[in-house]
């Protein structure tokens, strides 16, 4: 059985309501995977396969944000494309 991105939530594992508000993904219980067989039918990772599964969760997790662009290395303020709008934006 193979594990993939929940595709409900794409691999986020909750949901965020128009007040802010967060609630866990009823498809996969907040992990943001789930197993998938060989038919291609889904279904939730049950908690006591979570130790089991821990390694290649983790594994799945860190391509899911580095598909998001993440990088794992932090950046200076100065280097931080949110900082280098405002700054562009106080200039003019």
């Amino acid at each position: 059985m193979d594990i993939v991105r929940c595709v409900s939530c794409d691999g986020y594992g909750w949901f965020e309501d128009d007040d802010g508000s967060t609630q866990d993904c009823d498809w996969c219980g907040g992990v943001g995977y789930v197993y998938r067989d060989a038919n291609g039918v889904d279904r939730r990772i049950p908690e006591s396969d979570y130790q089991q599964v821990a390694d290649r969760l983790e594994q799945l997790e860190t391509q899911r944000l580095r598909d998001l662009g993440y990088t794992g290395d932090a950046k200076r303020p100065w280097e931080q494309a949110i900082r280098r709008a405002h700054r562009s934006t106080d200039e003019t």
